[in-house]
């Protein structure tokens, strides 16, 4: 069990940093809301491009912003 622990503590910060790195190389994903049926330019989560920022950009983007705003 403590060896299933480790593991897991170790593994954790390399898929984090695994996926932040996918995040920066392609920060665009296909849409979940439209993605079975082409785009839709009704859908709100996209504005009708088929394509939205992936969760791990979208924190990118908001730390980037605090950092930016906190230091002016």
């Amino acid at each position: 069990m403590a060896t299933a622990i480790v593991l897991l503590v170790l593994c954790l910060p390399l898929i984090t940093l695994g996926y932040f790195g996918f995040c920066l190389a392609s920060p665009w994903g296909v849409c979940r809301r439209c993605a079975p049926g082409g785009k839709n330019r009704t859908c709100r989560s996209c504005h009708g491009t088929g394509l939205r920022p992936r969760l791990g950009w979208q924190l990118y983007v908001y730390a980037r912003r605090l950092h930016r705003d906190g230091n002016h």
